[in-house]
């Protein structure tokens, strides 16, 4: 479900902004429409890497505490190395 609208605020350079506005209107949008989506774009992929992170680190433990050994991972990677391009 969509959250309420709210107003953000922000400065671009003047040439950026006229040229979002170009683009916008040629497609039939408003510069809000492409604002919002490159803001949703970058958060998602901000969100991604920093569970890629979260990933690493848990490896990291487990493998410190001993819980995770390189045997499987060396299977995994000669696997992977099996398939086809």
């Amino acid at each position: 479900m969509p959250t309420a609208p709210c107003k953000l605020t922000v400065i671009v350079p003047c040439d950026l902004r006229r040229r979002a506005r170009s683009v916008a209107a040629m497609r039939g949008e408003h510069v809000t429409d492409v604002v919002v989506r490159a803001l949703q774009e970058y958060v998602a992929e901000a969100l991604e890497e920093a569970d890629d992170v979260r990933a690493v680190i848990d490896f990291e433990q487990r493998l410190a505490r001993g819980e995770e050994g390189f045997e499987e991972w060396t299977k995994a990677r000669e696997e992977l190395s099996a398939l086809p391009d």
